[in-house]
Formats: C-alpha cells, sequence, structure tokens
C-alpha cells in the first residue's frame, strides 16, 4: 500500500504535476513527473531529500519584535535600521508644569505616542516622536478615531517639540517606555497649543476647569484619520 502526496500547477489534469508515492516496508519514495496529465519522468529518492525539498519550497520566513515596552500597539520595520514604534497610555491625571507653576490633577485622554528609530552603531537614536490621542475605548482598534493632542507642545504634524533637550540613544526597544513620562514632566510653554483642542479656553484655564475630572471627550479636535491611517501617515505609507 502506499501514499500519495500530489502537487501541481494548472487546472484538473492540465499543466505540470508531481506525484510522490510513499510506500510501506521503509521502501523509497518514487517521484512521478506528469505534463497535462501524461507522465514523463520517474525517480526514487531519500525520504530526508523528499522532505528537505519540501520544507526549501514552503515560505519559511520568520520575522521576530525585539521586546517591546508595556503598551506597544504597533511595531514597523521599514528598513533594517529605520524602525516605528507606537505605544498606547491609558486615560489618566497627574501632575502637570506650566511654566513655573505646578499644576496637580491635569487629565490626560488615551494617548499614543510614535517613535521613529534610526540605528546607530549598536544603539538606536529616536529620530522624532509623535503624539496623538485616541476615543475613549478600553481596547483601541485600527479603526479606532484620532484626535490632536489636546495640551502644548505638539506641532499640527503630531511631532513632539522637546525645546532644546536631546533625547538619549538607546540600546533595547523596551527602554521606550521611559520616554512618555519624559515627556511628561517636561514643562509646558504656549507653544503649538492655539486649535490643540475644541474649548476655546486658554491651556491655564482649561486644566483648571477640568482638574480631576476625566478629560472632555467633546474638547478633542478631530483628525479624521482612524488609527491605521494616522500609522500610514507616520510612517511614511500613505495611500
Amino acid at each position: 500500500m502506499s501514499q500519495v502526496l500530489s502537487v501541481h500547477s494548472g487546472e484538473g489534469r492540465t499543466g505540470n504535476e508531481l506525484v510522490i508515492r510513499i510506500r510501506d516496508h521503509y521502501a523509497l519514495p518514487i517521484i512521478e513527473e506528469y505534463s497535462n496529465g501524461v507522465k514523463v519522468g520517474e525517480g526514487i529518492y531519500t525520504h530526508e531529500a523528499v522532505a528537505g525539498a519540501i520544507l526549501q519550497s514552503l515560505e519559511t520566513g520568520m520575522v521576530r519584535t525585539p521586546v517591546m515596552p508595556r503598551g506597544s500597539l504597533h511595531y514597523v520595520e521599514l528598513t533594517k535600521s529605520r524602525r516605528f514604534v507606537f505605544l498606547e497610555v491609558s486615560p489618566h491625571t497627574r501632575k502637570a508644569f506650566y511654566h513655573e507653576a505646578i499644576l496637580e490633577d491635569v487629565p490626560f485622554p488615551r494617548l499614543v505616542f510614535g517613535f521613529e528609530l534610526q540605528a546607530r552603531e549598536k544603539k538606536w537614536a529616536i529620530v522624532h516622536v509623535y503624539l496623538a490621542a485616541l476615543e475613549d475605548q478600553i481596547i483601541p482598534n485600527e479603526e479606532s478615531m484620532v484626535f490632536f493632542y489636546p495640551y502644548t507642545n505638539v506641532q499640527s504634524n503630531f511631532q513632539v517639540c522637546w525645546g532644546g533637550q536631546q533625547l538619549p540613544d538607546i540600546e533595547r526597544f523596551s527602554q521606550l517606555s521611559t520616554f512618555p513620562e519624559l515627556f511628561f514632566n517636561s514643562p509646558n510653554s504656549d507653544c503649538y497649543y492655539l486649535d490643540a483642542n475644541k474649548s476655546k479656553m486658554s491651556y491655564r484655564e482649561l486644566v483648571t476647569k477640568i482638574k480631576g475630572r476625566e478629560f472632555p471627550q467633546e474638547y478633542l479636535a478631530p483628525t479624521n484619520l482612524t488609527l491605521q491611517e494616522w500609522f500610514n501617515r507616520i510612517v511614511g505609507l500613505e495611500v
């Protein structure tokens, strides 16, 4: 008794077809070749040769990401030396700094940070950091709507302005989890605040009014982009 594995191209009995006959009692496999239903060749091969040929013909490409930081949403390997990592930060309240003032219980909506990384010797340089807000969903998905970051220090193209602060290179992508904290602890000025939200209030007036509450969804300014479209725009894959 034999078992038959047939691999062919074309429809029905047209085109090329290979028939592998695996026989009982440790007999070697027979490979028969057909063209348009007509047998054109036959050979006996070892089991190892047949298995190796099948495995090599399969697509066995594998993509392994590095250990990702907490809250990771999306990872893009554009080239071997250029990567993008996107992190989610859940809604929360925290201390914020505005010029010389310390403001308590400032609410932040759900946020998404994007990091553009460039290989530099054995480390990764943070080329740009991007930031936007998300609609308040427990689990964001590709269709989640994206809003502008509602406070200061983020440009209309979503790029974070760090002033004169130089971001350090990193050795591991997991180290990116510390950079949202670095941003939150940076002083807020009035840079890029105009039209950042729909409240029509100054930054100081807004955070004073909503202190200790959840950030009001109605104050978020829409970008008219879904999360997947936002990822594509940041990475440069717009269609």
